[in-house]
């Protein structure tokens, strides 16, 4: 399900213990890992180091040209990376609207319902909104829509028709 939210959104409020910051190239490998912790496994990547790869290919532009302001990760005190938002601009895929476009928002499983998806989400939207962006989109997959759907609408997120087609673009 294609979404899409004109800018900006509320500002973010970072929980006590919690730092935000740019994720960086040498970020992959505790990315990959995040990352494949936190998606039922297979949904997102087949093993381990396929997820490692997938991350290596944002940083390289595999899946558009990275907004590193709104490309953000949260860690706890001992620098342990527990979410992660992941924003391009030119994403390979057919029907996306020409504005930035999340695509990943993870947080992992034992760090969830804490508010680390609502500052990534708020705070990817505020760099952009910074950068002179009116709105921002992303795509809500099967494996994470009920979840993901209650955050995204709460923050006014709403379901609109793929650019110059009849259906979701899968991503």
């Amino acid at each position: 399900m294609l979404m899409q939210r004109g800018l900006p959104l509320p500002a973010p409020e970072l929980p006590a213990g919690i730092t935000l910051r740019p994720q960086v190239p040498s970020d992959a490998e505790a990315l990959g890992a995040l990352y494949w912790d936190s998606y039922p496994k297979g949904a997102a990547a087949v093993d381990l180091e396929d997820a490692v790869e997938e991350m290596e290919g944002v940083f390289a532009g595999e899946y558009g040209t990275p907004v590193d302001a709104a490309s953000l990760v949260v860690a706890d005190a001992d620098g342990n990376l527990l979410g992660c938002i992941q924003t391009v601009t030119s994403p390979p895929w057919e029907g996306i609207p020409a504005v930035p476009f999340v695509i990943e928002l993870f947080v992992h499983p034992e760090h969830r319902r804490r508010g680390l998806g609502t500052v990534l989400l708020l705070s990817a939207a505020q760099a952009c909104h910074d950068s002179g962006w009116e709105s921002m989109a992303l795509n809500v997959q099967e494996e994470t829509a009920a979840d993901a759907s209650q955050l995204y609408q709460r923050f006014g997120f709403v379901e609109i028709t793929p650019v110059g087609a009849g259906e979701s673009p899968s991503i």
